[in-house]
């Protein structure tokens, strides 16, 4: 079954599946694997690597897992879609999207504590108080959600009508209806800010926006060189 899975598909699931084994190696040897998670850039914790090794990194095996069951549903479809080139590129332009939006996001929280996007740095960090200490220190991004909301909104442009089986709902749902869903719940969760959630609501809309604009940016070039 695994000879079957497309080129660019199967390289990503054995880096995910090599990241977690390196995960598991760092957190034995130093206690965490943050060096590998994606930090705000005013962090004294961010490094430039970050910007990749994020996406396949994981917060726990189950997280691997779910992300790793997606990406094989809708990625195979997509690749053979969009051939290898460009699926790879709508994953990681994705997951870079995502991060861009979810560094925006952090940012905000920032500035609206210190008056600036890079308090850190500029020497403002006196007296802010645990939030910003904790936005800048302890709020890392790990997985690939991001990347992969991209191939999912890719799914919905390309295969509307395809019917859909999402967790524990046992009817299916055509992709049209599901993904929107899906999104709207993003939108409130990223919204609402929620203390007991932990998930980057945003980042999953940056992926999905990065990837309608990659992809309708290929369909609309595809249409112009028809015409050209």
């Amino acid at each position: 079954m695994f000879n079957n899975i497309t080129p660019g598909l199967k390289n990503l699931l054995i880096l995910m599946g090599l990241f977690y084994v390196l995960q598991m190696a760092l957190e034995q040897r130093f206690g965490n694997y943050w060096m590998l998670a994606a930090f705000y850039p005013d962090s004294s914790f961010f490094r430039p690597w970050q910007l990749l090794t994020h996406m396949f990194s994981h917060g726990s095996f189950m997280h691997l897992l779910f992300n790793g069951i997606a990406l094989f549903t809708f990625g195979m479809v997509m690749e053979r879609k969009l051939r290898t080139k460009r699926f790879l590129i709508l994953f990681f332009v994705s997951g870079l999207g995502a991060l861009l939006l979810h560094f925006i996001s952090v940012g905000f929280m920032v500035y609206q504590k210190t008056g600036s996007l890079f308090p850190l740095h500029e020497g403002l960090l006196v007296n802010t108080g645990p939030t910003v200490d904790f936005l800048l220190g302890y709020f890392p991004v790990v997985g690939a959600s991001g990347a992969l909301y991209g191939v999912l909104i890719s799914f919905l442009l390309y295969y509307p009508n395809e019917e859909l089986i999402f967790l524990f709902i046992p009817y299916p749902i055509k992709a049209k209806y599901l993904i929107p869903i899906i999104l709207i719940i993003d939108i409130v969760m990223a919204i609402g800010q929620f203390s007991w959630d932990p998930i980057a609501h945003f980042a999953h809309l940056g992926g999905a926006i990065t990837g309608y604009f990659l992809v309708r940016y290929w369909s609309w070039n595809r249409v112009k060189n028809r015409w050209s």
